[in-house]
């Protein structure tokens, strides 16, 4: 059976039109278990919300209403908020035997739909350099584990021969959500900590900076920003540990130093300057730096990960990212308590 899957991702900013999108018949994918149709939306031609299931989720609203803290609400309708949308038509064949009915992985789904819209969003936003071109959002919590779509969408299984609706949810063959909300809660800073930070200087450690950034990359699955942003902020945390020991010589202090940086900056220097090591005091953490690095290395000079950073399936990579950024965070900690 030929199944095919209709997803429309909308937006909160326009895709960087100009005329000859008109006559533009979009893109189209191909990958070993199914192929995808990425189009994006035609004004002129086109309305917005195209479908019954779009409709419904035009006219959705939802409030967010903080519990435990006093604060002002939150409140949308969707309609109000999203200006633009790619089409993402999946196509691939399914096995069935005679009178079963289809099973839909709809998490694989919607995973590949996301990826196929971004392929368009990401070279728009590199051939344009379009710095607030939105991706359709996607956010990893680490407390689950669990990928969660914040963009809003909707998704309409049928027969890609008939055309006719295959009822996978629940009786139904579309779906549609606001999208996921993040809670306005950010937690809690005691006046201590901020006061710290504050007597610092005028603006905070660029290490702590360039570690919130990491995870916010991590967090939105954007991995190469992340582990260039955690690689960055160990190599900060170390060069001002360095410069706070040794002053002025602190360039050729460092040009002396040899083997990896992991090796260099958090075994050979601190070892040398203050009788303590990374490997020795936290082992894991010196190993995921070190592989971290390596990442951060092939990144640099050729735009990707290493095949093994590559080859692991989209959760587990998840997971080895967020393994940097906690060993990154326990070195830049460590460092810079020496």
């Amino acid at each position: 059976m030929r199944i095919a899957a209709v997803m429309q991702y909308y937006f909160d900013a326009q895709l960087p039109r100009d005329p000859s999108w008109a006559s533009w018949g979009g893109l189209n994918l191909q990958a070993p278990a199914f192929s995808a149709e990425v189009r994006a939306w035609e004004p002129s031609t086109q309305p917005l919300f195209p479908n019954e299931i779009d409709n419904s989720l035009a006219g959705t609203s939802l409030s967010i209403v903080p519990l435990g803290m006093r604060g002002g609400a939150i409140t949308r309708t969707v309609a109000d908020t999203v200006v633009d949308r790619i089409q993402v038509v999946l196509r691939w064949e399914q096995d069935l035997a005679p009178g079963d009915a289809p099973h839909i992985d709809f998490d694989l789904a919607q995973d590949r739909g996301v990826d196929a819209a971004n392929v368009l969003v990401e070279h728009l936003r590199s051939a344009g350099r379009v710095a607030w071109m939105p991706r359709v959002r996607r956010a990893w919590r680490p407390d689950d584990g669990r990928f969660y779509l914040l963009s809003p969408w909707t998704a309409t299984f049928l027969d890609a021969d008939t055309e006719a609706g295959l009822p996978i949810f629940a009786g139904v063959n579309a779906q549609f959500s606001t999208g996921a909300v993040r809670s306005p809660g950010t937690g809690a800073v005691p006046v201590s900590e901020l006061t710290a930070s504050l007597q610092a200087g005028a603006e905070p450690p660029l290490h702590n900076v360039l570690l919130v950034d990491a995870e916010t990359a991590v967090q939105s699955l954007a991995l190469r920003e992340a582990i260039l942003a955690m690689a960055s902020a160990c190599e900060v945390a170390a060069h001002t540990y360095i410069a706070t020991r040794v002053g002025g010589g602190a360039e050729s202090y460092m040009g002396s130093l040899s083997g990896s940086f992991a090796a260099k900056y958090y075994e050979q220097a601190p070892s040398g300057l203050s009788g303590r090591s990374l490997r020795s005091d936290d082992p894991s953490a010196f190993s995921l730096i070190e592989e971290m690095y390596r990442e951060r290395n092939k990144l640099v000079h050729t735009g990707r990960t290493t095949a093994r950073l590559a080859d692991l399936d989209s959760r587990e990579r998840q997971r080895t990212v967020y393994a940097f950024l906690g060993a990154a965070g326990r070195a830049v900690d460590w460092i810079t308590s020496l």
